[in-house]
């Protein structure tokens, strides 16, 4: 009984909140420019990631923003899409220099708009917004100048798409309710966009990146007995109509306008129906408000909970470290709020508040898309996970009909921007040919760490035709299959011309490793297509190794010199000039300043870890170091060069690992599968979510979304639980003199294993594993030079074993407890003794 988990994940999500301690100043646009300094016109004034609260149900979501005097919730839903495909969707087969340059489109998610509650009284007050990770509950608490309390509670019901808000008061409070559209101005919003650039705002919010909505949105909103309702609707110049409905109501009032007293709290309710759920949007939204009573709300409110003690009841870990304990359960609350609609994934920005989105907000598939996902998959939660395969399953037949008209060979080719249901948001390509393989990544690892034969069903097809095209477009030379014209940066024809085309990127050479030595066995476990898998074999062993070198040879780089005002020998120390390391490509760019990609046939791909062999793993390693010395040494330079105007913090200045404004979501675990520092990798961390870590679980300065929410989760889970290489690891890569004492429960690894442990004082303890699927157990000894006592819990059978790896035979459904056998010791003078 002593040795027993004691980890308890619904006490630790309890323990944490996250807090806001100002009204967010970013909401609806963001606060970073995208535009380069205006070389892409096309994103200024975009909106980026915002700083407010966010909450959802996976589907309908919400952010809470607003002064204290106009407190407002800004409402859409996953599935609500301007959908229009850009006007050369079909890949401008006619147009051989559009192949590559940045064509978009106004395909875009968009917002539903904003319910504003006007309380006069709330103007100058004090503001503390908190989280509830537990219960899934946003909460205010606003502190008048005479030290009473306006509080208000709020929550996107787990099981329907209504926001819930509850007022309470210490003393009387007037409150006013109204619904405005996302291009109205007013009550906390009142500043206009700059259309054209000329420093002149419209009174408008309206607008995309191009100045105009294509396709006018129609907007319509009245009150009737008490109950707001409208809808927003894109049906022309679109590829799919779509409508959304919305009504709010404050529960058994008949005015918009109510006094909350001490003794009696206002509820309101706000529902969202949509035309991708139900034939008559409007209508349902407002028979909804006008129906629902107090009974149901409080249902609602039971289910909301049970539905988020199920979802913490998965997995959850607990360490030392109270910060990044509390980022690990918040990147989980936010894609537990974020993600569950299986057709309609969060956008790149997770929500969205602002009609001019930066990247039409769509599904970036070179990373952007991709990385939160990887950590809701060790994590079991496959609900939210499996939320990333669908704009690759739609885009299927267009990726077919790509890749004959483009590249005149069969297969299956996308472009960068996705959006739902088969939209093509940006057709961009950019000579990148990867981000198909990439989005395997993800497929493959949740069909290794689950084994479910019916997901190996769901997405055999796409793999088989991502297959398809490499076998296709690989060029066989000098006994290599070698990636000609697919790059890891991001290029256009201009660059193209200069240079040339890119070839061997280290990224698409570790995914196509991932996925050729993955196939033989997904189509095994299927009994189809083995007469491929020799083929498959031999692509895998023949592909060109990965391009290499050192940093001192790096003269001439096609785009190192452009990205920095610097000499990257005098940012690298001398130690690690003349290491081997990974460059990017082959041909074309072998280092960059900014995109610390060349980590990327670590993680995510996989094709990399402890067990690779030394040369390789020494390689790896140096990569990381050198890329983390790079990082030191261009925050050393430009703190050098600050003109003291700046006060910020000198973490700020370090960028291109770590925390590199892209990838940095990949490289903390990439650093963990190559076994780097665990201290360095601790307290890189630990800074960077300190310093630049924002509330909500963006990242402050970092344009992007959703792609840094799951960091710390990813990374803390990596180093608890290694598995990716066939064998179960526990706790390889953790620092365990500074911290440790840690436990993981529910944690899954490859095999379809369902692994928790602690770490107690140093020493690997309570270790269970549960086989979902059966088969061999190999687990690396986490008491080396002691022996084994496996217990299989089910019959109760004990068996011991010895070695620095052991292969334990598993049943599905076993429960074996793994523990160092006090009875036999291994001595190397007289092998086992009593």
């Amino acid at each position: 009984e002593d040795n027993k988990m004691t980890l308890n994940p619904l006490e630790i999500a309890a323990r944490h909140r996250t807090c806001f301690h100002t009204p967010p100043k970013h909401v609806p646009a963001g606060g970073d420019d995208v535009s380069g300094n205006g070389r892409w016109r096309i994103w200024e004034y975009a909106g980026t990631k915002i700083d407010a609260p966010i909450l959802g149900n996976g589907d309908m979501l919400s952010a809470f923003a607003g002064p204290c005097e106009y407190p407002q919730f800004w409402i859409t839903a996953n599935d609500f899409w301007q959908m229009e495909s850009a006007a050369n969707w079909e890949f401008f087969h006619d147009n051989a220099q559009a192949k590559y340059d940045p064509p978009v489109c106004l395909g875009s998610p968009r917002p539903i708009g904003r319910m504003v509650f006007s309380v006069p009284k709330l103007k100058d007050a004090g503001y503390y917004v908190w989280q509830d990770f537990l219960t899934a509950t946003t909460n205010a608490e606003y502190t008048l100048a005479d030290g009473n309390h306006v509080r208000m509670k709020s929550y996107v019901a787990a099981m329907e798409n209504i926001l819930v808000i509850e007022w309470s008061c210490e003393v009387p409070v007037e409150m006013e309710a109204d619904f405005y559209f996302p291009d109205e101005i007013g009550c906390g919003c009142d500043q206009g966009i700059d259309f054209d650039g000329s420093a002149v705002r419209e009174d408008s919010l309206a607008g995309t990146f191009a100045g105009l909505i294509g396709g006018r949105p129609v907007q319509m909103k009245k009150v009737r007995r008490g109950v707001l309702s409208g809808y927003r609707e894109f049906s022309d110049h679109v590829d799919v109509p779509v409508k959304a409905g919305f009504a709010g109501r404050f529960l058994g009032e008949e005015t918009l306008r109510v006094t909350v007293m001490p003794d009696h709290p206002a509820v309101f309710v706000i529902p969202v129906r949509t035309l991708a759920k139900v034939s008559r949007p409007y209508e349902y939204a407002r028979s909804r408000a006008e129906w629902i009573t107090k009974e149901e709300t409080a249902q609602l409110y039971r289910q909301h909970l049970l539905w988020w003690r199920d979802y913490w009841s998965v997995s959850g870990i607990e360490i030392d470290d109270p910060l990044l304990e509390e980022k690990y359960y918040l990147g989980h609350y936010m894609m537990g709020s974020l993600a569950r609609d299986p057709d309609y994934p969060p956008n790149i920005l997770g929500i969205s508040t602002y009609d001019r989105m930066a990247w039409n907000g769509n599904y970036k598939i070179n990373y952007n898309h991709q990385s939160p996902y990887l950590g809701l998959l060790a994590a079991g939660r496959f609900e939210q996970a499996d939320t990333h395969d669908a704009p690759y399953f739609a885009m299927l037949d267009l990726a077919k009909e790509m890749s004959q008209r483009l590249l005149g060979h069969t297969g299956a080719y996308l472009p960068l921007g996705l959006g739902p249901v088969g939209m093509v948001s940006e057709p961009l390509l950019l000579y990148m040919k990867s981000p198909a393989v990439h989005g395997a990544t993800n497929l493959i690892m949740r069909y290794r760490l689950t084994k479910d034969r019916a997901y190996a069903k769901k997405i055999y097809p796409y793999l088989k035709s991502v297959a398809d095209f490499w076998e296709a477009d690989l060029v066989f030379e000098d006994g290599l299959y070698r990636v000609v014209g697919d790059g890891m940066h991001e290029r256009v024809t201009d660059q193209v011309r200069q240079n040339g085309l890119p070839e061997n990127p280290a990224n698409t050479l570790g995914y196509l490793r991932a996925l050729f030595g993955f196939l033989p066995e997904i189509a095994s476990d299927l009994g189809i297509d083995e007469d491929r898998i020799a083929r498959w074999k031999e692509i895998e062993e023949k592909l060109s190794p990965y391009p290499t070198g050192t940093i001192r040879k790096i003269t001439r780089n096609e785009t190192l010199w452009k990205e920095e005002e610097a000499v990257l020998a005098e940012v690298i120390p001398e130690q690690y000039l003349d290491c081997e390391v990974f460059y990017t490509e082959e041909k074309g760019s072998h280092w960059s300043f900014h995109f610390p990609g060349n980590i990327m046939q670590i993680y995510p791909a996989g094709v990399i870890g402890l067990d690779s062999p030394k040369e390789l793993l020494d390689t790896a390693r140096n990569t990381v170091a050198a890329l983390s010395a790079m990082e030191d040494g261009l925050m050393r330079l430009r703190l050098s060069q600050n003109d003291k105007k700046e006060k910020k913090d000198p973490h700020y200045y370090k960028s291109g690992a770590w925390n590199a404004g892209n990838l940095s979501c990949l490289f903390f675990p990439a650093a963990v599968r190559v076994g780097y520092d665990p201290d360095e990798i601790w307290r890189e961390l630990h800074e960077r979510l300190r310093v630049r870590g924002l509330p909500n679980g963006f990242i402050d300065g970092n344009p992007h979304g959703i792609e840094n929410l799951l960091t710390a989760a990813n990374t803390l889970q990596e180093m608890m639980l290694l598995s990716h290489e066939g064998i179960i690891r526990l706790f390889a890569v953790w620092p365990r003199e500074t911290h440790p004492n840690a436990s993981f429960f529910g944690l899954w690894a490859y095999g379809a294993f369902v692994v928790s442990a602690s770490l107690k004082d140093g020493i690997v303890a309570d270790v269970v594993i549960e086989s979902r699927k059966g088969g061999t157990l190999c687990l690396e000894n986490p008491w080396q030079g002691s022996s084994l006592r496996v217990t299989e819990e089910n019959s109760g059978a004990v068996r011991n074993y010895s070695g620095e790896r052991v292969e334990i035979p598993a049943f599905a459904g076993g429960i074996y407890r793994i523990e160092r056998s006090m009875e036999y010791e291994i001595h190397e003078d007289a092998g086992m003794r009593k």
